[in-house]
């Protein structure tokens, strides 16, 4: 009865330490800094302040008058391509309070409104898991009105599987994440 006591103690832990390590291994496919040097993610950080300009700079298109409309279902698209999902949470900078609010919300609302914006004093920081903030000073020019604020983009950087014909290859891909 005790052998049958420690025997099943001992695979308990065995198959708990096996778990454990196919886990581990799993989350370090993941992580950053267990795939790339520092150069190269010091790379990728600069090529992801390329990608918040990008948002901005179809935010502009977006809120032109002049744009037509399948023009904006283009952009649209475009916009929610450099997302990591559909359904995400932005700076509203149309509001005093600028609180967080769902993408297409703000895109209903700065529609045929002609902002401008001007991005400032970029800075990326520590890199975690999966991720990393990029910090900037935000100008939004509206007419003769201007405002500037501090927002900070959560930038997930991942393996994504990407088929090339009949090949799948996992491919690194930057995305952005939620503001605030």
């Amino acid at each position: 009865m005790k052998t049958k006591g420690v025997t099943f103690l001992l695979l308990t832990f065995a198959l708990t330490s096996f778990s454990q390590s196919n886990n581990t291994s799993a989350s370090s496919k993941v992580a950053i800094k267990s795939n790339f040097s520092f150069q190269a993610i010091k790379v990728y950080q600069e090529s992801a302040v390329f990608k918040v300009k990008d948002y901005y700079a179809y935010l502009e298109l977006y809120a032109n008058e002049e744009a037509t409309d399948s023009l904006k279902v283009e952009i649209k698209t475009a916009i929610h391509n450099l997302f990591i999902q559909k359904h995400i949470k932005v700076v509203d900078f149309v509001s005093s309070e600028n609180n967080p609010i769902l993408l297409d919300k703000l895109l209903d609302k700065i529609e045929n409104k002609n902002y401008k914006f001007k991005l400032t004093a970029i800075e990326n920081s520590i890199v975690a898991s999966d991720f990393w903030t990029t910090k900037y000073n935000l100008e939004v020019i509206e007419t003769n009105q201007r405002c500037s604020i501090e927002v900070f983009s959560k930038i997930i950087f991942k393996p994504v599987d990407k088929k090339f014909g009949s090949t799948t290859k996992e491919i690194w891909t930057l995305f952005l994440g939620e503001m605030e």
